[in-house]
């Protein structure tokens, strides 16, 4: 009987200890995630998606899905006197990237009792494609007022060729795949006020390497890594398992 009188006061106490501890502790209990976002950074924007579940109180495991934007460094948008739609000159191929990969986040402050700001460091590793489009381009030669519409070759075209831009899903069915890894690292900063609700801003650098240069722009350097600075912000959920 002594036995079983132990037995409960342990386990009360624990109980007791772990109500307290959720009380100051709002993500203790939280075993699944789910949240949103929109990017903006320094080769374009995007939005993505992450699904995250318990590993200890500190640690999640996150699965991340990333549509985005990447433009060349050196694009220049040309805007006619004419007041016709601008276009970007001597580009070769738009570029969206799609990334798919497996990460942590690792809480560094919880908020203190359960309000505040959270900060959290995250870190990804996966898988990188990018999606070429070809660009087309109205051409005029010479006196000829019939314009035709091609893909801008370096050696045959110039400024003064370029009579517009084509439209733009014209293209899309000659899309070319590059694959590639990223790894990217992260800054989240968590400030929801309900205990169920993410809301964060997150900071970071995404690194994406291909097996080879992305052809985006002609005249200039295409390279097969690319280094971007990112901010986004983040809309979500957590609920127990």
């Amino acid at each position: 009987m002594k036995n079983v009188f132990i037995t409960i006061f342990v386990l009360v106490s624990f109980s007791i200890f772990s109500q307290k501890e959720d009380e100051k502790d709002h993500t203790v209990g939280y075993h699944q995630i789910f949240y949103a976002g929109f990017q903006v950074n320094t080769h374009g924007m995007g939005v993505g998606i992450r699904r995250g579940s318990h590993k200890t109180a500190r640690i999640k495991r996150l699965y991340e899905a990333q549509f985005t934007t990447l433009k060349h460094p050196r694009e220049v948008r040309l805007l006619p006197s004419d007041g016709s739609d601008g276009f970007t000159f001597a580009k070769v191929n738009s570029c969206y990237t799609f990334r798919v990969g497996t990460g942590e986040h690792r809480i560094v402050a919880f908020k203190p009792f359960g309000v505040g700001v959270e900060l959290k460091a995250i870190y990804f590793f996966g898988f990188s494609t990018a999606l070429l489009k070809p660009i087309h381009y109205l051409m005029v030669y010479g006196d000829d007022l019939e314009a035709t519409m091609e893909t801008f070759d370096e050696k045959r075209h110039d400024v003064y060729n370029i009579y517009g831009v084509g439209p733009y899903f014209k293209g899309f069915s000659e899309l070319s795949v590059q694959p590639g890894i990223f790894g990217k690292f992260a800054l989240n900063f968590e400030y929801a006020v309900e205990r169920t609700s993410i809301r964060s801003l997150e900071v970071g650098a995404v690194v994406d390497g291909y097996v080879k240069n992305v052809k985006i722009l002609a005249f200039a350097n295409n390279y097969p890594v690319y280094v971007s600075l990112y901010l986004s912000l983040q809309f979500g959920k957590k609920w127990y398992r």
